[in-house]
């Protein structure tokens, strides 16, 4: 089970390269296929594009706590240093917008605050990632 614990052993210091990312926003309810799974999301929502042309849902609390807006279309990740840890099992992240599916080595999962995760695939983490310093 996944809990702000389990960074404990094995976890690191991680943020976002700050590359410019793009991104729409949502002018109807809908559900999204993300990889980790389907996500429901709301009118307002920003629709990302990820690196690898995969798409999943931000709320605009949330986007702009963790984007700068550029102003385009494209929104640059702010510097927030966050704890990241490979999956050492299969299992189900509980999010607010929904349930994300893990697999073991094949994700990380991403403590973004106290009781608040992500899933990132292992190559798209390398792609969009930076570790800090090793050890938490």
């Amino acid at each position: 089970m996944i809990n702000d614990n389990w960074f404990q052993q094995g976890g690191f210091e991680t943020y976002k390269h700050p590359t410019p990312i793009s991104y729409e926003t949502a002018t109807d309810n809908g559900i999204i296929d993300t990889l980790e799974g389907p996500v429901a999301y709301t009118v307002g929502f920003k629709i990302i594009t990820g690196p690898k042309g995969e798409r999943y849902p931000v709320s605009p609390i949330k986007f702009n706590a963790y984007y700068d807006e550029n102003g385009d279309g494209t929104a640059t990740p702010k510097k927030i240093i966050k704890v990241a840890k490979l999956a050492d099992h299969d299992g189900v992240v509980q999010a607010s917008w929904g349930n994300l599916e893990y697999t073991k080595g094949n994700d990380y999962i991403v403590k973004h605050g106290p009781g608040d995760y992500g899933v990132v695939k292992t190559d798209i983490f390398a792609k969009t990632y930076n570790k800090s310093k090793e050890g938490k």
